[in-house]
This record gives C-alpha cells, structure tokens and sequence, in this order.
C-alpha cells in the first residue's frame, strides 16, 4: 500500500512545474522576509513560486486563476479586522477549493479568538506573526506540503473509487447509483427505463465477450439517438434509463413513445453481425418523488403485455393494486398460519369403474373475519410473501391426519417453488414419518407449466420423490403450455385434465378433441386419467364414455373440512 501511495504521489509532483504558495498580507515586511526565507529553495525537486496579495480582493483574483496552489498563508487582520476570516469562507464556500491548505496568521488584534478560529473556520492551521517571521517557518511549509499532498491523494483514490461505484464497467456509463444522485435534486423529472427483451438468449447462445459488445453498441445508439436531450445510464446487466434534462418538443409523451419502435428498427452491427432488438419500457413522466421505483412499477406493467412493450406510469396501474393486494393479504396469511385459521378442505376423487371414493384432494382455505377464502384470493401473496412452503407443510401435515382416520389415498397440490425449497423431499419424508405412513398414501399434485420440462431440478427431484414411493400428477394438462413429451422423462402415475376443458365438453367442440387426445395418448402410456370440473349428470357421463378413470367436481361432491361419511357416491 506505501509503494502504491509513493507511486502516486510521484506522478502528482511530475505532473506539477512547482510549488504555489499564496501570501495574504498587509504587511510588506511579512512577503519580503517569506519571499527571501524560500528563495531558490526546491522541496522535493521542485521549485517554490510565491504568490503575493496585500488584501482580500488581490487574493480572490489570484486564485480564480491559480486553482492549484498548495499553501495560502493569510493574515486574519487586514482592510477590516475579519478580512482573511471571509476570506477562508469565500476560498471554502465559493471557489469549493478544498486541496489548499489554509494557515492564518495573528498579528496580535485578531477580533475571534484563536480556539473560535478552529470550531468556526475551515483551516489546517494557525500560526504567530513571530513563527512566520522565525526560523522555524521552513518546518512549517515542509509539514503543510507534506499535508497537502496527503489530502490529495486521499481525495483523489476516493474519486477513483467513486468513479468506480457510479460507472458500469461494460458500457463507461454513469450507473444506478449516479442516476439516483441526479433524482435528488429538486424539480420535475422525465424517466424511461428499457430493458432489452430476450438477453439472456443472446448471453447462452453467442457468450458473454458477444452480449457485452451488444450492450456497448446499444448504449451508443441510446446516446447518439436521444443523448442531445437527455442522459443514458447503464443501470445493470440489460436495463438502461434515460432521464430527460430538457422538457422541450423532443420530451413530448409522444416523441417518448416512438422510443420503442426506434429501437425496434434500428439495426445494430455487432463482430459483423447485423441483429435487431426489442426492448420493454417503462416511463414515469413529469414526476416527482419516488421516480425510480415509479418507472420500475411502468416496467413491471409492460411486461405483463409481453415483450417489446411501453407503459406509462399513473396511479392505477394494474401493478399496484396487484401489490396492494399482495401485502394485504401476505398479513393476512401470516396470521391465519399462527392463528390456525388456515384449514384443510377435501374434495373426493371418484373411481369411475367402481363408484367409490378411493381419494381426496387437501385443499387449502383461509378464514378471515367468519369468512372463507379460496387460494385465488391469497397463494400469489403467500408467495410474494415468502410463505408457500409454509403452506404447503400445513397442507400435506392435514392430509396426514386424516390418512390416519381413512384407507383412502390423499393428494397434495406442489408448485415449482415448494420443489425449488432445499429441504423438500426431507421435509415430505419427515412429515408421513410423524404419522407413521407409507409414501404411496400421498400423490404430489404438480400445475403442468414450462418449468418442468425445462427445469433440470425440479424433474431430478421428481424421479427421486417417484423412488421414495411417493405418486406423482400433473394437474391442469392441457393448459398454458402443454408438453407430451415430458410424459416421457418423468415418471407420471396419473393426469388430470384441465377443467377448463371438462366443464365445457358436451358442447364444446374444441375441448373435446383436446380431451380425447389427452385421454389416449394417457392411455397408450399406461397412464390413469383425472377429469376435474365435472359440474352435472351430462358431463360426467360424456367423460365416462371417453374412458377416463376417475372424475372429481361438484358433481360428485364438494370440498369439506371432513371426509365423506361414504366410500361410495352416485352421481
């Protein structure tokens, strides 16, 4: 660190021709006994230049000009008895100089005594008229050059390190934590945000050397299209913002709005490759307060629209009544969880062949102020919330419970993120411990979506639960973004058919070619078949003609917080 510091302070004097030294003084005798003491005197192989002022004024006119002199002796007493007191608050206040080193000089009728000097005024010194004109005054500017350079290097790594922390280091743009400086300051302001859609394929596809060179070029087209009228920041990874200085006719709300087919049509060049971008953009405009998370609010909207999307900020964003709601209702779990008012509903599971009851389905509720509410109302906060394992626990903790009570099988709905809980399979194993139960008792009841089939994790975890004995389903087949061929990778003992499809079946032409087709591509697997929703005599008996094997609904009866007094219903 010393060589590191010596190296620096090096390259600090190099680039310096000699030392500037400013005396402000009334008295002649003062700038002539000085001058002579560091004539032809070099400290650390430079030469001493001396600047002289006999007022206040001569001062500030020299170091207008003179922004890096080093030392400033000043006499306190001079036109007016506190004249190099307003001084030092001119050099401090006004010229925003802090490198130079300030030393006063008390000629004996100072107004302010010289501890009040300290507390009140920013100097690195004070000193008799009788030690300036002494012997010792050569020890006095050797320690306050010494000072000097140690305040200037000091500042100057901590510039360097601010630099650091308030650029990107891809694009050299101001970053995050600048943008946040300049919404500080007062006044209205105009925020874009933009944020390239699909980034992250470019990253797995042409790697990171290639992705980083796209968001050099695209910082370049933000800064030449748009940069006359507003400053570009690299915020992170592959989000950028604009923040417009100059509400003229190019800030206009339309002017913005052309921001994302601009981008959308412009071509950029990258190792001689021409691509195209699409970007989704959130504006928080002719804002105050709070203008970052505004425009993210405007981002987060867009998004819900799909890719290459712009939203506007206002007060009725979808967004925040979602997150109105979210935190409205994550109290409300967290208290339902410790005030048992969460509870267990069971629906009954029909085999079709036999009429009986040969399953249920755990449920989950919530009860708030003597009412009872379904998870529509409160699983997306319990998992804003940070809370849907905990749900999952009590869920799989009741169907045990009532395991114990019955010889029926029990099925327990899991979502990607209770899979992606470290302790899942230990805390499942756990739990059918505590009640003494074989782990074909319990079927896993998995939403089928995209992260199956491409979450490696999740179906490694899946193979395991299927070895530890435990039955897996993929509930709401048919919908979002149905995938047959993941039925060959995971090991599936049953498929429920989304009820969508079943509740419309007898008359709807589109739901029961998609019906059949589950059901016999399920059947040639060797795969059992669930259809839910089943909500009337005519659809029950249409989905027992098309051969599925078990039928849950309304129909056949609804969730309870007991089980069916009978194994057997008729519907």
């Amino acid at each position: 660190m010393l060589s590191y510091i010596q190296s620096r302070l090096g390259s600090i004097m190099m680039s310096e021709k000699y030392w500037e030294i400013l005396v402000v003084d009334d008295d002649v005798a003062v700038h002539n006994v000085i001058k002579k003491e560091l004539q032809n005197i070099s400290i650390q192989n430079k030469p001493v230049k001396i600047l002289h002022a006999h007022n206040a004024q001569e001062a500030k006119e020299l170091l207008k000009d003179n922004s890096d002199t080093s030392i400033a002796f000043i006499d306190i007493s001079m036109e007016t008895p506190d004249a190099g007191l307003k001084l030092v608050e001119h050099i401090r206040n006004v010229l925003h100089n802090t490198n130079l080193r300030i030393i006063m000089i008390d000629s004996g009728n100072s107004p302010v005594p010289a501890n009040k000097i300290f507390d009140f005024y920013d100097i690195n010194g004070y000193k008799e008229r009788a030690e300036i004109l002494s012997d010792k005054f050569y020890l006095i500017v050797r320690t306050a050059l010494k000072q000097y350079e140690q305040y200037k290097e000091i500042k100057s790594s901590r510039d360097e390190i601010y630099k650091k922390m308030t650029t990107n280091n891809v694009t050299n743009l101001p970053n995050r934590i600048k943008l946040s400086e300049y919404l500080d300051t007062m006044g209205e302001k105009s925020l874009i945000l933009i944020n390239i859609d699909d980034f992250s394929l470019i990253n797995e596809h042409n790697g990171f050397d290639f992705g980083n060179e796209v968001l050099r070029a695209f910082a370049k087209f933000l800064e030449k299209k748009y940069g006359r009228y507003a400053q570009v920041f690299h915020l992170h990874s592959d989000n950028f913002a604009l923040l417009c200085v100059k509400l003229e006719n190019e800030t206009t709300e339309e002017n913005i709005l052309r921001i994302k087919d601009d981008i959308a049509k412009y071509i950029f060049t990258v190792n001689d490759i021409k691509t195209r971008l699409t970007a989704s953009i959130g504006i928080a405009l002719y804002e105050r307060g709070n203008i970052i998370q505004k425009a993210e609010f405007a981002l987060k909207e867009a998004r819900r629209y799909g890719k290459n999307s712009i939203q506007k900020y206002t007060d009725n964003l979808n967004i925040l009544r979602t997150i109105h709601t979210n935190s409205l209702w994550s109290t409300r779990v967290r208290d339902a969880l410790h005030n048992h008012k969460m509870h267990t509903y069971f629906q009954p599971i029909l085999e079709v062949k036999t009429g009986k009851i040969i399953k249920y389905e755990a449920l989950v509720r919530l009860e708030y102020e003597n009412e009872i509410y379904s998870p529509f109302h409160f699983l997306d906060a319990a998992l804003y919330s940070g809370q849907i394992f905990k749900i999952f626990q009590f869920v799989l903790e009741e169907a045990c419970k009532k395991a114990t009570q019955s010889t029926c099988f029990f099925t327990v709905n899991i979502s990607q993120y209770d899979m992606q809980y470290p302790d899942f399979l230990q805390t499942a194993k756990r739990i059918l411990k505590k009640y003494n139960l074989p782990h074909s008792r319990i079927t896993f009841e998995i939403l089928e979506n995209d992260s199956i089939a491409h979450n490696k994790n999740i179906q490694a975890l899946l193979n395991e639960l299927h070895t530890e004995g435990f039955r897996l389903a993929i509930d709401d087949f048919g919908a979002q973004c149905s995938n047959f061929g993941q039925l060959n990778n995971l090991p599936i003992d049953f498929i429920k058919i989304d009820g969508a499809y079943i509740k419309n079946i007898v008359t709807d032409e589109n739901s029961q070619i998609v019906t059949t087709t589950i059901i016999d591509f399920a059947h040639k697997k060797g795969i059992p078949v669930i259809a839910e929703y089943v909500c009337s005599k005519e659809v029950y008996d249409y989905v027992k003609a098309l051969g599925v094997e078990y039928v849950q609904g309304y129909e056949i009866a609804e969730p309870k917080p007991e089980l069916q007094e009978s194994d057997s219903l008729s519907p």
